[in-house]
């Protein structure tokens, strides 16, 4: 009876872990968009763009962060306040926090970002741009000219 009793208080401590794990995928984790990539524009400048970007989901807000810094030395750093991501695209965007060059404080940057398939960069695609005063949260935003093929890195989108 002893035995009996402890075989079904194990099956039943199995179960309340298996329940807990099941709520825990069922709430997922939101879409997000994440990479670190090298890229160089027509005028020849090597940029590079570190970032991760989780759109909002049940109580919790769009977050992340971008890093950039290129071979002029410029930089700049963005708090992420809004992320869409859809299938195999995202963007994102945020003020800039801090920087190096005095005429970007206080802007916002655009991100838009292009995942091609993983692993590696190939097909991944890039366009940024500077934006003032903030655009608000909302999805109608999208690059505006051609995006720039990622040379380096990864990003992914998922």
């Amino acid at each position: 009876m002893m035995k009996h009793k402890i075989a079904t208080l194990c099956v039943l401590t199995v179960l309340a872990g298996l329940l807990v794990l099941a709520g825990t995928a069922l709430a997922g984790s939101p879409p997000k968009a994440t990479g670190g990539v090298a890229v160089t524009t027509d005028d020849g400048v090597q940029r590079w763009i570190s970032f991760n970007a989780h759109e909002a989901y049940n109580d919790h807000p769009a977050k992340g962060m971008v890093n950039y810094h290129d071979s002029n030395g410029d930089r700049y750093k963005v708090d992420v306040h809004c992320v869409v991501v859809g299938d195999d695209r995202a963007y994102f965007w945020g003020p800039v926090v801090s920087t190096n060059v005095t005429d970007w404080e206080g802007l916002w940057v655009l991100v838009a970002v292009h995942d091609g398939g993983t692993p590696g960069s190939k097909g991944d695609e890039l366009w940024g741009t500077f934006l003032d005063p903030d655009p608000e949260c909302r999805a109608d935003y999208y690059p505006s000219g051609a995006m720039l093929a990622v040379e380096k890195g990864n990003l992914v989108v998922h």
